[in-house]
């Protein structure tokens, strides 16, 4: 069945982070639609996916918003970030997580860990206007 909408948009503030995972993840455990190592796998890839949108926004505008909308729908959650940075760099355009090189940036990690995590879908668009960040995710 599906359940309303969750839609947040907060300011470009670190602290934040927790509020925003913590509103995800209980309405997402409540719906039961996830459990178990899957909740866990979201749980991550809202920190994540939230912590980058924060921080695009400080290098370009800190007063601008993050818009979080989560959609919980008969055990199929999309999870979408978006944030008003300047873009990011497309995964082909990075040495490869297995490069030692790669190791000496830090950053750059958080697309391939929500990649990884999400197993059933992931996209990004990313423009200089900005990012949005879409995970679907099923038990």
């Amino acid at each position: 069945m599906r359940q309303p909408a969750i839609t947040i948009e907060i300011p470009s503030a670190v602290e934040l982070v927790n509020v925003v995972r913590m509103t995800v993840m209980n309405a997402v455990e409540s719906s039961g639609a996830l459990s178990g190592s899957r909740l866990d796998d979201l749980r991550l890839a809202t920190s994540e996916a939230v912590t980058n949108a924060i921080q695009a926004n400080l290098e370009r505008d800190p007063s601008m918003p993050v818009k979080i909308r989560c959609v919980i729908d008969d055990g199929l959650v999309k999870l979408e970030v978006t944030d008003f940075g300047y873009g990011m760099p497309l995964p082909r355009d990075l040495p490869p997580l297995t490069d030692p090189a790669r190791l000496r940036n830090e950053g750059g990690f958080g697309v391939p860990l929500m990649k990884a995590l999400s197993h059933d879908r992931f996209e990004f668009e990313t423009s200089s206007d900005g990012t949005t960040v879409r995970i679907w995710m099923e038990q």
